[in-house]
């Protein structure tokens, strides 16, 4: 075989730009390494990173042909180790882990925790042995009795100094279910089958409320890691998660979720906290508690400090406080999943901004944001809407967006209900002096 030496740029994977250990391919043709991709949908995203097709966990193969070419290209060194003694050292620093684990007191030292998320950080074979081995369940007990810990150590919303040790545990617990990089599909047995399951959700949503700042105090530090890290386990257990999971969730869950939100702790706990609440709305008693925490305000407040969307295709660059194009759909959907219900439409309408912010956004993010825009303004501008708010659509812009809308390259579905909401109230709208009359009748 030729030399490949010159051909490490042809193995990198797209996502890590690092050599591939266990390449895999998409439909769209893109290969990636097994571990990267992984991670990149058990983050939450539904695409190709490189095509921006959708993609699920599913679709990907086995590149049985680069795995071979990626071993002859690694062969000639004389330090690497061949793959059957790295899987064996990789068995036996799992079996170690797990043993220091499971022989460990309840709360295991931190420094073990930690060991354990670099042993399976370094080593995809060691971590899928960690998985197998059980060293999750296991991780995810230590996380339920450090939650106890805190609870009993630090007042209800105000983080305390003496509760710091505790807190580190359970940021240590979650980095190693973060190293072990559990998919939603591996995840969702777990989900089912554990009984432990509502101990879990019970345990995050009292790490939530204890470290969740006293007002005025601000945020940072070890509070924000902690949060971001609980909050990320929280959207892959309730994505994974059933209606008999879902439906006993705390009202307590949607407030400290919603405190995430509102803190901006990091983006990606933004995107987090969005998610754990849209993967509760569909349930009409979630989606009430969903509205009473104040989730409704606090996406609009989001997207009011987001920087002004353009027609660009192009993503948004996403801001301290999380904001970018999908932020953006996730609060619209958020939004829409809210106004399903008559709490959450008096709740839009009665914030100062809410359909400004609404129409603002409309035709400007995506053909996502899109649907949920139109979704939020036909809800707020149904039968029973006041003449304050049809007064406050045509005000802010409202009704000249869902005009555009139906001169749109937009699906038919989401230009139906445009064109509904306008025939519904185009004789109030007709006789606004902010509505162009011409316009709402040449296009209904």
């Amino acid at each position: 075989m030729e030399d490949l030496s010159g051909m490490r740029h042809h193995l990198m994977c797209p996502i890590s730009l690092q050599p591939m250990q266990d390449p895999v391919t998409a439909p769209t043709g893109i290969t990636y390494d097994r571990r990267a991709i992984e991670r990149w949908l058990a983050a939450g995203h539904a695409t190709c990173p490189v095509t921006g097709q959708p993609l699920a966990l599913a679709d990907l193969t086995p590149n049985h042909t680069l795995r071979r070419l990626i071993q002859s290209w690694r062969s000639p060194s004389s330090t690497s180790t061949p793959p059957e003694e790295a899987a064996a050292a990789a068995a036996a620093a799992a079996a170690a882990v797990k043993k220091l684990l499971c022989t460990a007191a309840a709360s295991p030292p931190v420094d073990v925790l930690r060991e354990a998320a670099e042993v399976a950080a370094e080593s995809d074979a060691a971590r899928r042995h960690m998985v197998d081995a059980g060293v999750l369940q296991r991780v995810l007990r230590v996380i339920v009795s450090s939650a106890s810990a805190v609870i009993k150590s630090a007042d209800p919303g105000h983080y305390r100094r003496s509760s710091l040790e505790t807190t580190h545990a359970i940021e240590a617990g979650l980095d190693l279910v973060r190293a072990l990089a559990v998919s939603g599909d591996e995840l969702r047995p777990l989900v089912v089958a554990d009984t432990h399951v509502h101990d879990l959700l019970d345990a995050l949503t009292d790490v939530l409320v204890a470290l969740e700042p006293a007002v005025g105090t601000g945020t940072g530090g070890d509070t924000d890691t902690a949060r971001a890290s609980a909050v990320r386990l929280l959207d892959s257990v309730t994505k994974a998660a059933g209606s008999a999971v879902l439906e006993r969730l705390r009202p307590a869950l949607f407030r400290a979720v919603t405190a995430v939100v509102r803190d901006r702790v990091s983006p990606g706990a933004t995107r987090s906290a969005l998610r754990v609440l849209l993967h509760a709305c569909p349930l009409g008693r979630n989606r009430a508690l969903v509205v009473d925490a104040g989730a409704a305000h606090e996406a609009i407040e989001l997207e009011l400090d987001a920087p002004p969307s353009s027609s660009s295709p192009a993503p948004a660059p996403a801001s301290a406080g999380g904001c970018g194009r999908r932020v953006t759909e996730l609060a619209m959907a958020l939004l829409a999943e809210l106004c399903a219900c008559a709490d959450g439409r008096a709740a839009v309408a009665a914030h100062p901004a809410g359909v400004a912010v609404v129409a603002r956004r409309l035709l400007r993010v995506s053909a996502a944001a899109d649907a949920c825009a139109v979704r939020v303004l036909a809800a707020v501008g149904g039968r029973a809407a006041s003449p304050e708010v049809l007064r406050e659509m045509a005000r802010v812009g409202a009704v000249g967006k869902l005009c555009c809308v139906l001169q749109a390259d937009c699906d038919a579905t989401v230009k139906e209900a445009a064109r509904a909401v306008l025939r519904l109230h185009s004789g109030v709208w007709s006789r606004s002096p902010c509505v162009s009359a011409y316009l709402l009748s040449r296009y209904l």
